[in-house]
């Protein structure tokens, strides 16, 4: 008996590296094709909205990738949620929480689209960018209004993706994806083509995202998976409850991950002005590459973690833990180090001279990059294990830091000292305070276990 368990264990260990592997593949090639086309657009918006418009498009394009902490955590308990339900191959609560979920969802963004629309006309805009220009200052009023329709909409549709990234399924969701990034570059040329407005060019290089979305959930709930369509008779005040209680953590968690990691280019817009943005943002863009080769696979981990939790294998996930934090230390050191050396040509080729970064701006990226893609390995264990009390209270705790190191080290140091405010944080709390918690209730997780 104990002999067929642990043939059992093995084969499915595999079936989730193979999965993960599946999706990390499909997910790289498809953020291939994302960067391809967002370097792309880089040299096209640069040259078209000259210094300070290209420095609010990039802000702009940065806002839109806060979707995930607008919908209170929901879609991540929802990802917790579907991988345990799979371990334990329960098809009812597999309905019952994506039908919650989505009615939720609905809640909330009908919530925000009011919230935005009481406080739109009140807020002086031009102030908050520190916008100089006459243009700019024309336009940005505009651009943050059609940004926040196509932040609603993508809100919305943001639940296929992760059901199919529960299931260890996300290749599906990076082809459409990539249909999506497609579209948005051929749209954006069209619309430089035509002269179009700083809004009109947000509505077509992102707005056509949204097509990708709609293709994803046709095919989820019109042909893959049909059962999981969402429909009011599954919705469930248990399982809406527990949804909310577990990505309220999942909530704090991620907005101090916005505040630490996604609103350097804000300090430097306050502390520098916004020509400085330009090359602060072409440098970090350039540096993502990195984490966004290395998270295609360790996103994929969280799902895999869950459903072996749910099965007690404890085993096959310190194993698989230990060597993504290998990997991604490995992966991270050479093709940074390379960056350093490269990044001052790379940055001419794709915008100009002016925005060409200096080095110590480059080795601070460095660092901090490195220091995130282990990171990302204990974030992605955490969620996967459940384990998000200790997350919570200590995420906020670094954001703030962050942000108060960021004023400071800027001040004393220049640009440089934004991002080694980043990596200062990373090191002190995310590894140092919550990785060695979470290794050690994995150590009793596994001690129990024996």
């Amino acid at each position: 008996m104990f002999h067929n368990y642990s043939n059992i264990s093995i084969d499915r260990g595999k079936k989730r590296i193979h999965r993960v592997g599946l999706t990390g593949t499909t997910t790289l090639l498809v953020k291939g094709i994302s960067t391809i086309a967002g370097l792309m657009t880089i040299p096209l918006t640069a040259k078209y909205l000259e210094t300070e418009r290209f420095g609010l498009w990039l802000l702009l394009s940065t806002f839109l990738t806060w979707i995930s902490i607008a919908d209170l955590g929901l879609a991540n308990s929802l990802t917790n949620a579907l991988a345990t339900s799979d371990g334990k191959e329960d098809q009812k609560m597999a309905q019952e929480v994506v039908s919650s979920a989505f009615f939720l969802m609905i809640v909330i963004s009908l919530l925000l689209l009011l919230l935005f629309l009481l406080i739109y006309p009140s807020i002086p805009w031009e102030r908050v960018f520190n916008i100089s220009s006459v243009l700019a200052k024309e336009e940005v009023g505009a651009a943050i209004f059609v940004c926040w329709v196509v932040f609603i909409l993508r809100l919305l549709l943001s639940i296929p993706g992760r059901i199919y990234g529960a299931y260890q399924e996300g290749y599906w969701y990076q082809i459409w994806t990539a249909i999506g990034s497609i579209l948005s570059v051929i749209s954006l040329i069209f619309a430089i083509h035509l002269h179009a407005n700083l809004p009109l060019l947000i509505l077509a290089g992102f707005g056509t995202v949204l097509i990708g979305d709609v293709l994803c959930a046709i095919h989820l709930f019109g042909f893959h998976r049909k059962w999981l369509a969402p429909k009011y008779k599954y919705f469930n005040l248990f399982q809406c409850r527990w949804l909310l209680k577990t990505g309220f953590q999942f909530w704090i968690v991620q907005i101090s991950a916005i505040l630490i990691f996604q609103t350097d280019l804000i300090i430097v817009a306050q502390l520098f002005g916004a020509s400085a943005v330009a090359s602060y943002g072409i440098t970090l863009r350039l540096f993502s590459l990195i984490l966004y080769i290395s998270s295609s696979f360790t996103i994929s981990l969280w799902p895999a973690y869950s459903e072996a939790l749910s099965r007690g294998d404890y085993s096959w996930i310190k194993h698989t833990f230990k060597m993504s934090v290998l990997i991604s230390f490995i992966w991270s050191v050479c093709v940074g180090s390379l960056l350093v050396i490269f990044s001052p040509q790379l940055v001419y080729l794709l915008a100009n001279k002016e925005v060409i970064p200096d080095i110590a701006l480059l080795l601070a990226m460095l660092v901090t990059t490195v220091l995130n893609s282990i990171a990302q390995c204990v974030a992605m264990l955490a969620n996967g294990l459940g384990e998000l009390k200790l997350q919570t209270i200590f995420a906020p705790v670094s954001a703030i830091s962050n942000l108060l190191l960021s004023i400071l080290l800027g001040n004393l140091i220049g640009v440089s000292g934004v991002t080694l405010a980043t990596a200062i944080c990373i090191l002190v709390f995310s590894l140092g305070i919550t990785g060695s918690d979470i290794l050690y209730r994995l150590k009793l997780r596994v001690k129990n276990i024996n």
